[in-house]
């Protein structure tokens, strides 16, 4: 950056040198004038501007810009010449915008070497901003692609946890269905348990009834009371695992909250 204020400083300063040679130029020229006016008759002036010859010098630099200077080429006649001071110093004048016009030109290829030079480092500056863009498009796509992933993890968190959810209230109803069941089986035991009793009673009650009925009626009442413990363990069992399917249930609404909380955030 230093070396580009450098180069520009230098461009600014060939520029003002060169307007203000352009400005003295047009002043020398101007008193020129006025002096060959009072020098020579008009007839003079005449001949001489017919005598003058304009010469355009064009350079194209490296950059595409196009520099045009003007130069004055003016051929006196020989019987014209005189050796006298006046005479010399005029030809002296005459010869001072000549070397005048060769300054610019001198100037030519510093300027050339400068926008070359310019150009170069813009080159070098626009090459490092595309690799910096370079850099930074490569993070951007990786940052995009870890967060793609990121949510693709997440999809398949809440996919898997929406799956056991489901799962969980299937077997949950399942076993809301079996206990409905086994409820339904127990309540007909107890009846079938309190019609044993009722026959038991009005066998006892009866005296034709032998001790062979009793202890048949017996038999069977402790047989069904055995069906209803097994029954009642079973309703139990199941009524322990609806409780463990509840909070299976409840642990993974949890965890879809919490995955709803983070995606939110």
């Amino acid at each position: 950056m230093m070396e580009d204020e450098e180069r520009q400083k230098k461009l600014q300063a060939g520029k003002a040198k060169l307007a203000e040679y352009r400005q003295k130029k047009a002043q020398s020229d101007g008193q020129k004038k006025q002096k060959k006016k009072k020098k020579k008759p008009e007839s003079d002036v005449e001949e001489q501007r017919d005598q003058t010859t304009v010469f355009s010098l064009s350079k194209t630099l490296r950059s595409g810009e196009t520099v045009t200077h003007d130069q004055t080429y003016t051929i006196e006649p020989e019987s014209e010449v005189s050796t006298t001071a006046e005479d010399c110093s005029s030809e002296e004048e005459d010869l001072q915008p000549s070397e005048a016009h060769m300054e610019p030109q001198s100037h030519i290829p510093n300027m050339e070497d400068e926008l070359a030079a310019k150009n170069l480092a813009l080159e070098e500056l626009s090459r490092e901003l595309e690799e910096i863009r370079g850099v930074f498009g490569a993070e951007g796509v990786q940052q995009l692609q870890d967060f793609e992933e990121a949510l693709k993890q997440r999809d398949e968190i809440i996919t898997q946890l929406t799956s056991n959810l489901q799962q969980a209230r299937t077997e949950k109803e399942e076993v809301m269905r079996e206990f409905l069941e086994l409820t339904e089986q127990s309540q007909k035991l107890q009846i079938q348990f309190q019609q044993l009793q009722a026959g038991e009673i009005l066998r006892s009650s009866n005296i034709s009834s032998t001790a062979a009925d009793l202890l048949q009626a017996r038999q069977q009442i402790t047989l069904y009371q055995q069906q209803l413990d097994q029954r009642d363990a079973q309703v139990r069992g199941h009524q322990e695992k609806m409780q463990e399917q509840l909070l299976l249930i409840a642990q993974l609404q949890e965890s879809l909250s919490e995955v709803a909380t983070v995606s939110s955030l």
